[in-house]
């Protein structure tokens, strides 16, 4: 069994400090004061209200979940993982009297152990907040508008915040449903997504139904002397300048209005210049797999994918939070030379209002589906090949299912029982414990706790 809380964990220390605050400041709360109830501490007796006053506003969340897998995967097991995160935002109207700006910081704790690459061997990770255990800064930028339509964000941003984002697809706990696992396994270090972001800069025009976002950011979130970029960049504090990574992406939003059957429509493309390795051919085209060639692989310069996203509303019941969502977003990346992944779809449905008397609550189902370069796939073929006393199997594609229920406890609080299927994990490498087969299918159950203070 996997180790479990510790005495003090971040997010209690958090928490202690927090409700020791709410009690030493002694402030009342006025009767016409915001409604802060869908934050456990409310006003923190009276620090978020002196905090707005001068355009500041303090959020901070945890995040907790266990999983176990009965069979399958590298081992069968179960696990504890969590994520505290720590945001602060000022209002440059109300802090400095400038119009049109503001400025944001966050922090986030990783806690718990990595499950996926402990228990599962997926490429797909089980949860979209796992991650290496550490505390860091994760974005730090300024924000400023021009006019109704413009607005200009420079510094430390996360990519998977604002682009290729499925709204019904937050409510899926698989990393797959966030950014995208394409991106995360073809762009270098992940690309600028959770749990860490690049200095770059973006821009977006909004008109009526249309949005367009376009940015420049560091080719690789991580300096490159480190093969693991969560250690080589443990701190969020490297700011590191590789290469360029520019993203754009067209939005068109439809039915809007409050009873009408809304949808957001996107389509994005993006271009990382920094130099890939061939996954199949060495710098004079001999295999790779072959023990007798150069284990230098080929290098290629640049690399880019595109992808298209549709969340749009099917189905409305009598009552008005009772709607049926249907996502779907394809991704790809043609430069199956240098990309672990060539194809990637995933999507589902978010039914809200699912059961009577429960108008807050969601269902989710969802699938995952990436396919295996053929780079990736011919290595594969060719190790087989090369070491025929050696079990190898040829490498194709991984797909994920699942069903997800959203409780809405109280403004500030959630919980979610969660079920997954992982087939072909890995894609179907060698189980390293059973070096006579496949990683196998794995069956996943968890629970995860959303707290809001």
């Amino acid at each position: 069994m996997a180790r479990r809380f510790r005495k003090l964990s971040f997010p209690c220390a958090l928490a202690a400090g927090v409700a020791f605050a709410a009690l030493g400041s002694g402030c009342a709360w006025a009767d016409d004061a915001p409604d802060y109830s869908a934050n456990m501490f409310g006003d923190l007796g009276g620090l978020r209200e002196a905090f707005a006053k001068i355009g500041g506003t303090l959020q901070a969340t945890e995040t907790s979940e266990a999983f176990a897998n009965p069979f399958g995967g590298l081992k069968p097991g179960a696990d504890y993982d969590g994520l505290t995160t720590l945001t602060v935002q000022v209002d440059t109207k109300a802090a400095l009297h400038w119009d049109g700006g503001l400025f944001n910081v966050s922090l986030l704790n990783l806690h718990g152990d990595n499950y996926t690459p402990s228990y599962i061997g997926a490429l797909q990770t089980i949860s979209g907040v796992q991650g290496d255990r550490a505390t860091r800064l994760w974005e730090i930028w300024y924000d400023q508008k021009f006019g109704d339509q413009f607005d200009l964000r420079i510094g430390q941003q996360s990519l998977d915040v604002e682009f290729a984002t499925s709204p019904s697809g937050a409510y899926l706990v698989n990393s797959l449903f966030g950014w995208p696992t394409l991106h995360a396994l073809d762009m270098p270090g992940g690309g600028p997504a959770f749990p860490l972001a690049s200095l770059g800069a973006r821009g977006r025009w909004q008109s009526g139904p249309w949005t367009a976002l376009a940015g420049v950011f560091s080719g690789d979130p991580a300096p490159q002397t480190n093969p693991d970029p969560q250690h080589a960049n443990p701190y969020g504090l490297s700011f590191p300048l590789n290469g360029a990574l520019a993203i754009a992406e067209a939005q068109y939003a439809v039915g809007q209005g409050e009873g009408e059957y809304a949808g957001v429509y996107k389509l994005g493309a993006w271009y990382d210049s920094l130099s890939f390795a061939d996954l199949r051919y060495n710098i004079v085209g001999e295999p790779l797999a072959d023990p007798a060639a150069d284990p230098t692989p080929r290098s290629h310069r640049g690399d880019f994918g595109v992808y298209a996203l549709g969340d749009q509303t099917v189905w409305r019941g009598a009552e008005k939070e009772r709607t049926l969502n249907l996502f779907l977003r394809p991704t790809f990346a043609p430069q199956g030379d240098r990309n672990l992944v060539s194809f990637g779809v995933n999507g589902g449905l978010a039914l809200h209002d699912p059961l009577p008397g429960r108008k807050n609550d969601t269902l989710a189902l969802g699938f995952g589906y990436v396919r295996l370069s053929n780079s990736a796939i011919g290595f594969s073929t060719d190790s087989a090949l090369y070491n025929p006393t050696v079990f190898t199997p040829v490498r194709s594609y991984e797909a994920v299912f699942e069903a997800t229920y959203q409780v809405q406890l109280t403004p500030y609080a959630q919980l979610q029982p969660d079920l997954q299927y992982v087939s072909n994990p890995g894609g179907g490498v060698v189980d390293p414990l059973h070096p006579d087969r496949k990683v196998r299918d794995a069956l996943i159950g968890g629970l995860r706790v959303n707290l809001t203070f």
